[in-house]
């Protein structure tokens, strides 16, 4: 299978009361581009969870567009936060019309499963590390949606963890990289 990893890089801010006042929190614009600025450290840590004899792929949206590394995708995963949910939502519903399979993780998606399960085949919650495998075989399998639980499953230890895949990031141009202790 061919496997993408989808990181919705970049601050997102939709509520139009607060862009209208002018979204002045000190710092926040400059905190967004920091962080859209690093690669997704959980993405690349669940890659490296993926049985082998998969073709994996890393990819960013920056504008809630289709990145062109996940063409001939047959899973892709992405982890969003609350502030890109809308477009997350968006892009997870563009996948699956073309017969994408999709799984969602992250903070949003652990905290309503059950609306990001509207948008998504597989809905991990909690720490992926040990759920993704099992996502990655029903997907191989057809199986129908569900939604994983990391308190159903043995508890990550983050030292006997694989190194993330850094090197799906390629040649792209990062001043920094994030790590786990």
């Amino acid at each position: 299978m061919r496997i993408g990893f989808l990181s919705m890089s970049g601050l997102r801010a939709h509520d139009p009361e607060l862009l209208r006042r002018g979204l002045t929190l000190p710092g926040l614009l400059e905190r967004g581009r920091q962080v859209a600025s690093l690669p997704s450290l959980g993405l690349l840590s669940i890659a490296a969870c993926t049985p082998e004899s998969h073709e994996l792929v890393y990819a960013e949206s920056h504008t809630g567009e289709l990145p062109h590394e996940l063409e001939g995708c047959d899973l892709v995963a992405i982890s969003t936060l609350s502030a890109q949910a809308f477009e997350t939502y968006a892009v997870a519903d563009r996948l699956r019309e073309r017969g994408v399979r999709v799984a969602l993780g992250g903070l949003h998606a652990t905290a309503v499963p059950e609306e990001a399960a509207r948008h998504a085949d597989y809905v991990v919650v909690g720490e992926g590390e040990h759920a993704w495998p099992e996502v990655v075989r029903r997907a191989e399998r057809g199986a129908p949606p569900c939604t994983l639980r990391a308190d159903d499953l043995e508890p990550v230890d983050v030292a006997a963890l694989p190194v993330p895949r850094y090197d799906l990031l390629g040649r792209r141009p990062y001043g920094r990289y994030t790590v786990q202790t």
